[in-house]
């Protein structure tokens, strides 16, 4: 009897058999969770910017880390994770805002965006507004939220909850205001 054949033979068997018993199943539940965890992104690009621009002038400019866009039968849209940073120009190509946040959603034909987690706006005139979520309506150009907000400026500091402002941050109104003021005292009042 030949050995060496039936090693040959039985070593490829024995290692598939193992692979087949070594391998653990996943239950029903477990299965299901993976499957449903929602759309799949039909693009994700990585350390990206996008220029946005209007009669060849510069507007906007994105940059993200990650941007995953999806599209379902009802609409388009894309998710913006690990941070990005939105600038705004004015009509003479000059800084008009800066706005940064930790996740974004944009609307699919990039008329509104959310920005939240750690929103961070700073307007051309220094003035900084930090919320965790803002919302920008491009067609309007206004930005909003309904959530608390602080806004820092030269000489004071302004608490509230909510604020409506234009897309720049240089008009803006805040709901339910508190805050630290300053006054020089001689100044008229």
């Amino acid at each position: 009897m030949n050995w060496g054949r039936h090693i040959f033979f039985i070593t490829p068997a024995a290692f598939a058999a193992g692979v087949l018993f070594s391998c653990t199943s996943n239950t029903v539940e477990e299965v299901l969770e993976y499957s449903s965890s929602g759309p799949v992104p039909t693009r994700i690009t990585l350390d990206v910017t996008y220029v946005f621009t209007e009669a060849g002038k510069v507007k906007n400019q994105l940059y993200t880390a990650r941007a995953e866009q999806f599209q379902t039968p009802d609409s388009a849209y894309n998710l913006l994770s690990g941070g990005f940073e939105l600038t705004f120009y004015n009509d003479d190509q000059e800084f008009d805002g800066r706005l940064t946040a930790r996740n974004g959603f944009i609307r699919g034909d990039n008329s509104l965006m959310i920005a939240r987690d750690s929103v961070v706006f700073v307007n051309s005139i220094g003035e900084t507004l930090y919320t965790e979520e803002l919302i920008w309506v491009q067609d309007s150009a206004v930005v909003y939220t309904d959530k608390f907000v602080t806004i820092e400026r030269t000489d004071d500091i302004i608490y509230g909850k909510g604020m409506v402002s234009d897309e720049n941050f240089t008009n803006y109104n805040i709901k339910n205001v508190t805050g630290i003021f300053y006054l020089n005292e001689e100044e008229d009042l």
